[in-house]
Formats: C-alpha cells, structure tokens, sequence
C-alpha cells in the first residue's frame, strides 16, 4: 500500500523555514539543549536560539524554539514569571508574524496564556490550533494534553497523552508528561511506572526524578520521596532562586513525613532567599500546605496570587494543595484564576 499525503501534510514536509544553514543548525542544537530540560540545558537553548534568530531574523522556527524555552523555564520555575511568560509570548508572537501555520509556535502562545495569562478559552483556541495545523506535531499534542489535565478534563489529557504517545514512544519528555497527568488523577501507580520508564529513556532529567518524589509523597512512602527528590539536585540550605519549587516540595515531604523542624527550617530558608531574590510565595504556600498550616497556606497562596505566579495555573492538578480543595478560600482561588 502507498502512503498517500494531503496538501497539508506535503506543504510540511517540503517547506524550508530558513535559507541560511547556519541559523537552521544553531537551531538544531537549540532544540537538542532543550530537549534535556533541565536549567543548564535550557539556557544553552535560549542562547542557540537567539543565535539562529541574528544569523536569520525571519527563522520562524528558532523563534518557536526560544519560546518553548521560556515556557518551560517558567513551568518549571527556574525563572520568575514574571521573566520567563513576557519573553515566551514576544518569541511566540514573532513566530506567528513571520508564518501564522507554525504549530509549535501555536503552543508556546497556548502555554502563556493559560499559565500566566489564565486565559483559559483563549489558551484552549490556540492549542486546538496547533493540534489542527500539525496532528503529528508531538509538541503540540503534548502541551493540548498538559492544558486538559490541568483544567481539570483528566480523562481528555489522558486520551491525549496516549495519542501523542502513538507518534513518539521512546521520547521520555511526554512518557514523564502522562506520568504527571496521573499524578494529577491521584493514580499514583500509574505515575510512579511511567515516570520511571522516562528515567530508562533519560536517567538525566531531574525534572523526573523530582515529580517522582511527588508522587511518591502523595502515596505516603516519604524515605523513598526525600530519595527521589535529592536525586534531583535539590539544595536547601540555601535554596537556590532557580530551584524553589523542588526544595519546596522536599519541604513538603518533610512535613508529611512528621520531619516538622526540617520543614520549618526550609520555610526559613526562604526567607533567607528572600534577602537576595524574588521568592514565588507559591513555594511556600507548599510546605504550609504539608505543615496542615491552613491560614499560613492561604496568606502565601494570595501572594503567589499578587506576584501572578504560573504555578498558580497548576495547583488543582500538583498534589501539594488536595487536602484544602473543600476550604472556600481555595474555590474563591479557582475561580479568581479561571480554574472553576
């Protein structure tokens, strides 16, 4: 049987995105750094990337690429926010300017404005987009199936998930993706498999090891959590601005694990922080959460609110906050956010 390609599908395959060699092989690296996403690789990324962009200023694709950067930087909260979302939704834009039908650039634009611009339906537009423009773009399905989880439409993610799984089975970004979307459904087996099959793909992607020790603390098993979460470089002592939210979660742990003087001693790492950095009081408002300190977690939380931080957008789907959900200051959060 011959493989029969649509217009579409042909115009992909056959369009050149820049003339100049060197700006698409400055690109390519850009996306093998980023690929590895961890700190160090993503800021080599974005260096590629805007290196592309000043041998070829119309590569629409390198603009994409530093957009992709700068969101993940900012999902991961190795950069404030307020740094990272402004850079990704410029670079987006700029991609979109040069060919409005670049997939992936419809994704980045998708991931800003739901994580920090909360603009749900506006998000949900421009990554059924993408998915129309591209359906074998793994990039695009990814982030649509991260958007559903997060929205809290568990079953579609999943769906998603598997779909974009079909076009790239051996891509530990997207098994370690799905293994967060059950995270998210409280299906803690199912996480703790597929993220340890992203650790058989790549044994180097700390972002793994550190939502395994998630998982694992969501199930109660807290030696095995602390274990996973230092393998994921997590410094506390003093925690670095770029690594907030996994020394908040080894906070976290401890505190489950009835290590209360250890918690607190994170949250006074914090404000040690504080002396020399911005601190995303989303991170502290997880380790309140563990201490089952209500009033604390809430005062944190609508300073994470004030500071517009992007994990804000995650916080029905992290495991951090399940005990608050029936509060009332947590449904008017939801709501302020867009979530409910």
């Amino acid at each position: 049987m011959r493989l029969r390609l649509s217009g579409e599908e042909k115009k992909r395959l056959t369009k050149r995105y820049t003339g100049d060699s060197e700006s698409y092989q400055l690109y390519l690296k850009g996306r093998y750094y980023s690929n590895k996403a961890n700190i160090e690789g993503l800021k080599k990324s974005v260096e590629y990337f805007q290196q592309a962009i000043e041998k070829d200023p119309g590569n629409a694709l390198a603009y994409a690429g530093l957009a992709n950067s700068y969101g993940t930087l900012g999902i991961f909260a190795n950069l404030q926010s307020k740094d990272a979302f402004p850079k990704a939704k410029a670079a987006a834009l700029k991609a979109l300017e040069i060919d409005s039908s670049l997939a992936e650039a419809r994704a980045a634009l998708g991931i800003t404005k739901y994580v920090y611009d909360w603009d749900w339906s506006g998000a949900d537009t421009e990554l059924r987009r993408a998915v129309d423009l591209n359906p074998s773009s793994v990039d695009a399905r990814r982030t649509y199936a991260q958007y559903l989880t997060v929205r809290g439409r568990l079953d579609e993610g999943l769906a998603e998930d598997k779909r974009t799984l079909e076009l790239d089975p051996l891509s530990p970004q997207v098994t370690g993706t799905m293994g967060y979307h059950y995270l998210a459904a409280r299906q803690y087996d199912d996480s703790i498999t597929l993220y340890k099959k992203a650790m058989e793909l790549d044994p180097g992607l700390d972002w793994v090891h550190a939502q395994l020790s998630w998982a694992y603390g969501a199930k109660g098993d807290y030696a095995q959590a602390i274990e996973e979460n230092k393998k994921a470089g997590t410094q506390v002592d003093p925690i670095s601005p770029e690594n907030q939210l996994n020394a908040a979660a080894l906070g976290w742990i401890y505190a489950l694990a009835g290590r209360r003087t250890d918690a607190l001693k994170v949250i006074g790492q914090f404000k040690e922080l504080e002396k020399r950095a911005d601190v995303d009081y989303y991170n502290v408002a997880v380790v309140y959460a563990g201490l089952g300190e209500k009033d604390e977690t809430f005062e944190a939380l609508e300073r994470a609110y004030a500071q517009r931080s992007g994990s804000l957008a995650f916080v029905n789907a992290d495991p951090f906050f399940k005990d608050l959900r029936s509060d009332p200051r947590y449904k008017e959060l939801l709501r302020r956010i867009g979530l409910s």
